[in-house]
């Protein structure tokens, strides 16, 4: 039962996933993305794992970053996950398009969303081609949103990976 990369990856999607915003920030500027490899890996303490390609420019701005914010996306946030997930920020700020709140030092968070997190980065390693993070969670707060954002086929996938 051996599939080929492409059959492989759509497998994968099969594993139910979050819709993610993971946010970041450094020296003023703003960087955040779609994310759905985002897990709980303690409850004691509460801990986040968060993996970000490392081409990503939000990538760039979490290397030497202390925080991190994850905004779990409601239903009706589609619209959200694809700016996150289709756009750089080398090409437009996306936190501009969006209501958001400044948490912690200065950390980026949808204002609008199913929940959201602060999260102290903890510990950082490699896992093929992507970084993960671990963040100890030290603000959470539920939102509006009655119902997460499922995680759908290609529907957040960007188009240029080098981009995001």
């Amino acid at each position: 039962m051996d599939a080929s990369g492409a059959q492989r990856d759509e497998i994968l999607r099969l594993i139910p996933g979050p819709v993610t915003i993971v946010g970041a920030a450094s020296a003023g500027v703003l960087g955040g993305l779609t994310a759905s490899w985002v897990t709980r890996v303690s409850q004691e303490p509460p801990l986040l794992l968060v993996a970000i390609g490392r081409e990503r420019y939000t990538w760039q701005l979490l290397r030497n970053a202390s925080h991190f914010t994850v905004s779990l996306l409601g239903e009706g946030q589609v619209a959200e996950a694809r700016l996150f997930g289709l756009r750089s920020r080398r090409e437009v700020d996306k936190w501009a398009l969006v209501e958001h709140d400044l948490l912690g030092p200065g950390v980026p968070a949808l204002r609008n969303c199913a929940a959201r997190f602060l999260c102290g980065i903890e510990g950082r390693f490699a896992a093929g081609d992507h970084d993960c993070l671990v963040g100890r969670v030290v603000e959470a707060g539920r939102g509006a949103a009655e119902k997460p954002l499922p995680l759908r086929g290609s529907d957040y996938i960007p188009d240029r990976p080098a981009d995001r």
